[in-house]
């Protein structure tokens, strides 16, 4: 497998990481997302975040390939389960699957020809409940995401999977070429089985922008996962430190539209440090204090994957627990 293939998909991703030194230790982790962090009453609840995606193209910037977007959606569903009993032979606890699913149309010109694509990005990631240190049982994500490369454009379509052990010892990861145009020695099709070694508290990448709300991010913090793209175990820290601020907004709260808001927030940046690194990412979350808000994540800035502009997510509506 030519891993150089995958280097587009980092800037796809929902979250790029930097990679720490040495050992972590175990985080302190708070149930944030209910209106009493002692929430004891896990039943079939859920909460919903809703982003509107918007495209800034980069200034004095003349790209290979120009590409425009519209405003896309990001929305994020954490759905409370009184078992897990369905996602693992092992997980019968209490616990949460958190899916995120994001859209957004565009269009690319090549030799004066315009041509409209939808990207689409889904992922689902099942975990234990705070009690159980929000340990990952199972993760998916499949995307369709048009992206220029080397002067043209490719199409990338994969499905992505990951399952854990109880011990959380091992994880096994594939990877499914969904692509039908390509040859069949150049499909990335894949599975890979991985220690997961080292201490510290451990995330599945795909549950990382959530399970953020449950730390004190004020300070820096310290945890593990494993890089989807390179297939590697890293560490993950901070890339900067985290700065308290506000953040001004008007926002759909249970069905009911507010007056602009003055919100105090904490933002700051990630970004892999490995071999295969990503681009970071600005992070800025509702502070604790906010109690509408839920230590929510406001607004996220992500590179696009020409480099030439960056995609805004800014949070529109909220639906939470305990309404």
């Amino acid at each position: 497998m030519k891993l150089k293939k995958f280097a587009p998909l980092a800037l796809l991703l929902p979250l790029t990481l930097l990679a720490a030194c040495g050992g972590t230790p175990e985080l302190d982790l708070h149930a944030n997302w209910y209106a009493n962090e002692m929430h004891q009453h896990i039943s079939d609840a859920s909460e919903t975040l809703v982003y509107d995606v918007i495209y800034t193209p980069a200034e004095n910037v003349t790209p290979i390939v120009p590409f425009t977007y519209e405003t896309g959606r990001y929305t994020a569903v954490l759905q409370e389960h009184s078992s897990l009993a369905n996602e693992a032979d092992w997980a019968t606890g209490t616990g949460y699957t958190y899916v995120t699913e994001f859209s957004i149309s565009g269009s690319y010109t090549i030799g004066g020809k315009e041509t409209d694509f939808t990207d689409t990005i889904r992922s689902e990631v099942s975990f234990t409940n705070i009690d159980d240190m929000l340990r990952p049982v199972k993760s998916y994500k499949e995307f369709h995401v048009t992206t220029p490369y080397g002067g043209s454009v490719i199409q990338y379509a994969y499905i992505y999977r990951a399952a854990y052990n109880q011990k959380l010892t091992e994880t096994e990861i594939s990877v499914k070429d969904l692509r039908e145009d390509v040859k069949e020695e150049e499909k990335l099709d894949f599975t890979k089985k991985m220690k997961l070694k080292g201490s510290g508290t451990f995330f599945d990448n795909e549950q990382i922008l959530f399970a953020l709300r449950a730390l004190d991010l004020k300070s820096a913090c310290s945890f593990r996962t494993v890089n989807p793209v390179t297939h590697e175990r890293v560490g993950v820290t901070m890339a900067s430190t985290p700065k308290e601020g506000t953040t001004k907004g008007s926002f759909l709260i249970n069905g009911t539209q507010t007056e602009e808001l003055t919100l105090a927030t904490v933002s700051f940046s990630i970004g892999y440090t490995s071999k295969k690194s990503g681009l970071t990412q600005k992070l800025t979350y509702a502070l604790p204090g906010e109690k509408s808000f839920r230590n929510a994540l406001i607004s996220m800035e992500t590179a696009a994957p020409d480099g030439c502009g960056s995609f805004v997510y800014r949070l529109k509506e909220l639906t939470t627990f305990d309404k």
